[in-house]
């Protein structure tokens, strides 16, 4: 069989690591595509026509078009973790395998990466460079921020991630909150780190820094709208490198609008890339990454380790590793 093999939307596999690309030009024709976020599944199928193997990044949607305009496709493996943008059951029925790459591979990327953005935000970090660079340092009285120490955090989604976040937040000694009815921790995790399990509301009202983590499906999707919002501790900040879509975004400009919240830290957004004229990034309270939370020298050797792990395993007629219980 010939193997035709699609890199789509992923503007990091095979470019640090530019060996993963060379073996899978191994294997057979390796093409990269840069497609719209939003395209129609029809259309994705006319795009990749030809392409039996395809390495998916976050975007774009891989649905019961896609996969009734497309009925070769082999394989797709996420260059991520979650199944958000394929259609499992559609992919089942067309005989596609779809994996990811295994969740600890990113833990700690993008966890360190959100407290990271966090403390940039509540410490200005980014405008009082830019002044320091612009020759103005008398300015620097302008850029106050708030202590970590003591303060209460709160993390929504306590899996892989948002439990290393929370652990990460433990570091600076103040009470830590999760909010999850399935937390998928260690029966004794809690306990260990001094993690208190409570209901949203209870997070909402209590903390000063809160991390979003949920995955995102019919139950997380906007969980911190304008109801949720009059429910925060006034003058709370919210970081998010899970899914934009956890929050409705008129709802965070309004928030930091009334005082509500005092900054809004994201490397997701709910539409990407975002367009140059969106009022997020023309907020100052607003620090926006541009979904890089899983950029670094380990974590993309790892993922792109996965991937060509999978195509091997697919071409030599084995069952590739799909990770976490979901099956197609």
């Amino acid at each position: 069989m010939e193997y035709n093999i699609a890199v789509v939307n992923s503007s990091s596999f095979g470019q640090v690591f530019t060996e993963h690309w060379a073996e899978l030009e191994k294997i057979g024709n390796v093409k990269r595509f840069m497609l719209p976020t939003d395209i129609d599944g029809k259309s994705l199928a006319k795009e990749l026509n030809g392409f039996n193997i395809i390495i998916a990044s976050v975007t774009p949607f891989f649905n019961k078009d896609f996969f009734d305009n497309k009925d070769e496709t082999l394989l797709i493996s996420r260059h991520g973790i979650g199944f958000n943008n394929v259609d499992i059951k559609e992919a089942k029925k067309h005989n596609t395998l779809v994996t990811i790459v295994p969740q600890l591979v990113e833990r700690n990327a993008v966890a360190e990466n959100e407290v990271a953005n966090l403390m940039s935000l509540v410490r200005q970090v980014v405008p009082s460079s830019e002044r320091e660079r612009a020759g103005r340092y008398q300015d620097r009285a302008q850029f106050m921020g708030h202590d970590f120490s003591g303060k209460t955090f709160g993390v929504i989604g306590c899996g892989n991630i948002g439990s290393r976040v929370a652990e990460l937040f433990g570091v600076f000694g103040g009470p830590v909150l999760v909010c999850d009815p399935n937390p998928h921790v260690p029966g004794n995790w809690l306990n260990d780190h001094n993690v208190e399990l409570v209901d949203l509301d209870t997070l909402l009202s209590r903390c000063d820094y809160i991390s979003l983590n949920a995955s995102l499906d019919d139950t997380s999707l906007h969980t911190i709208d304008a109801a949720a919002v009059k429910k925060l501790k006034k003058g709370a900040y919210i970081c998010n490198n899970g899914r934009g879509a956890l929050v409705v975004e008129d709802a965070i400009l309004d928030g930091i609008e009334s005082g509500q919240i005092s900054g809004y830290a994201a490397d997701a957004m709910e539409v990407e890339p975002v367009k140059e004229d969106h009022p997020f990034l023309k907020n100052d309270r607003i620090l926006l990454t541009p979904h890089t939370s899983a950029y670094t020298y380990e974590c993309l050797h790892g993922m792109g380790e996965k991937c060509v792990g999978d195509v091997k395993d697919v071409v030599a007629g084995k069952q590739p590793v799909r990770e976490l219980t979901h099956t197609v």
